[in-house]
């Protein structure tokens, strides 16, 4: 298999994965604002702030803004072309990505890549100040959705496929533990076993922050423990954005790829998202709040280590050829 395949199917689906993260945590940012939250403590806005260094892009936005407000910040992270990470970045990266391996895509999904790319061309920027938030943040939603639903539904499931899903799922795996650590820090529960009610909105809105809110109801926990939160998230072996299962399908893909002979046994990258499966299952029966944090700062390593392993036997363009630089950057904005 080409090493240039590889990594343009490895990157078209950690790009629509990140476009699809960032529109959910500008909705459910946007809500906290209009419902509570839209408030300045210190010279810093609690709710816009925080959203840029979970996203890992704030060294970036304080280049161009004095400080992070709505308008701002919504502009920075959706349609900001000089961001890397924006959602019309992410989008545009992995557009010219499938336009180099279209003809291993089906037409459908190259369609609706290539649709939602058009639309954000066309979305005029005071269009989110007038319409608000959330019909950009459905769109690039449902758009997302549809392009890894015909992935899965129209592809073989053969070596390219794989890479895909790898992409999404260690995309996702970093994005969930990095959510994880930062509520964490910036909430600081007094008590991880209890939730104070002034508290509670903040961990509805982690959960709706991670997609997870009606599948964790449905379990019927309750919302009444962060540990409980954070074990549902880093530990469900069911849950489709759960830390676990993200590298669990990862390993998966790998193996998959062992067995078609694409990579070997014994490959660096296999071995990383077996152990970092490894370290969650040995810490999942000892969290505690400090526990949390650091354990999900060990899993973005680990996600850094197996991309690092992937670029260095897999693939072609990440230092030189056309979008060498971007490939780069979006990289290290991974492991910021």
């Amino acid at each position: 298999m080409l090493a240039r395949v590889a990594e343009s199917m490895y990157w078209i689906a950690r790009d629509v994965e990140r476009a699809d993260t960032y529109a959910r945590l500008l909705e459910v940012s946007h809500a906290m604002a209009l419902e509570r939250d839209a408030t300045i403590v210190g010279g810093r806005h609690t709710v816009w702030e925080p959203l840029v260094e979970i996203t890992g892009d704030l060294d970036q936005f304080l280049v161009n803004h004095r400080r992070a407000d709505e308008r701002s910040v919504v502009w920075f992270l959706s349609l900001n072309p000089a961001n890397t990470n924006s959602v019309v970045s992410c989008i545009r990266r992995a557009r010219r990505n499938a336009r180099g391996v279209r003809d291993l895509l089906p037409t459908e999904l190259w369609e609706a890549l290539n649709g939602i790319y058009l639309d954000l061309r066309a979305w005029p920027p005071g269009r989110i100040s007038t319409e608000g938030v959330y019909p950009f943040c459905r769109m690039v939603r449902r758009s997302s959705h549809l392009i890894q639903g015909m992935a899965d539904q129209t592809m073989r499931q053969d070596a390219p496929w794989h890479f895909l899903r790898i992409g999404r799922f260690l995309e996702r795996a970093e994005k969930t533990a990095r959510l994880l650590e930062a509520k964490f820090h910036f909430a600081r529960p007094a008590d991880p076993l209890a939730i104070a009610p002034v508290d509670l909105y903040h961990w509805q809105s982690l959960l709706r922050s991670a997609g997870a809110d009606e599948a964790y109801l449905r379990m019927e926990l309750g919302i009444s423990s962060p540990l409980e939160i954070a074990r549902f998230l880093i530990v469900d072996e069911y849950f489709p954005r759960s830390v676990n299962y993200c590298l669990g399908q990862v390993a998966d893909s790998l193996d998959a790829l062992v067995v078609a002979d694409v990579m070997s046994v014994h490959a660096s990258a296999l071995v990383r998202a077996r152990a970092a499966r490894g370290e969650i299952m040995r810490d999942a029966d000892r969290l505690v709040g400090s526990v949390v944090g650091s354990l999900m700062d060990r899993v973005q390593q680990r996600c850094n280590g197996i991309h690092e392993a992937l670029d260095g036997s897999c693939f072609a363009l990440s230092s030189h050829g056309e979008g060498g630089a971007q490939y780069a950057q979006a990289a290290r904005q991974a492991q910021n």
